[in-house]
């Protein structure tokens, strides 16, 4: 779905006051919410020349997924960040198809997201199988990543993660908050 960026929502670290565009491209379902730095979708700044607007949102995700249709290999690397750890590269192909190809960086430490042989994809299933490759990725490099900062496999999502802090909001708390006991019912049979 098109979203707009002045959205209340989650807009995925965008600026809502019209920076980082007036659109994105977002998907959801019961579980995950996604939004899609599209650099294409971001304005181009005069005072800008180097795109470091875009670059530092493109920059700071973990899977880069890149539309190649120059004819040429894409280069591993050719947009650089941080955090880029894997790109989903698509090529078009004749007849409706598209060859799609995950791997991961060379300076990466990702032994469970080896290179795959190009899938040959319909334009039809294009959207469905990159988006679950894209957010398969990125679950791998959030357990590789933060196996790299605290050396554990501990791996929160991102509800997992909001529980706690709103539990560290509350052990800070004056007064204890708990729960009122619910009055006790007898049954009768």
């Amino acid at each position: 779905a098109v979203v707009s960026t002045q959205n209340t929502g989650y807009v995925g670290g965008l600026d809502t006051s019209g920076h980082d565009g007036d659109y994105a491209i977002s998907w959801r379902d019961k579980t995950t919410q996604v939004i899609f730095h599209v650099a294409t979708l971001m304005p181009q700044n005069e005072t800008d020349p180097t795109s470091t607007n875009k670059k530092r949102h493109i920059g700071n995700n973990f899977v880069t997924i890149v539309y190649n249709d120059s004819g040429q290999p894409y280069k591993q690397g050719t947009i650089k960040g941080q955090l880029n750890l894997c790109d989903v590269i698509i090529e078009p192909q004749p007849n409706s198809m598209n060859l799609v190809t995950l791997s991961s960086h060379k300076t990466t430490k990702l032994t469970d997201l080896k290179p795959h042989s190009a899938l040959l994809v319909s334009n039809s299933s294009l959207a469905g199988l990159v988006r679950h490759m894209a957010v398969n990725a990125n679950h791998l490099c959030q357990v590789s990543n933060g196996l790299a900062v605290t050396g554990t496999m501990a791996y929160s999502c991102n509800w997992l993660e909001r529980l706690k802090k709103i539990q560290k909001i509350l052990s800070r708390s004056v007064t204890p908050m708990s729960s009122p006991t619910p009055p006790r019912r007898e049954t009768f049979f």
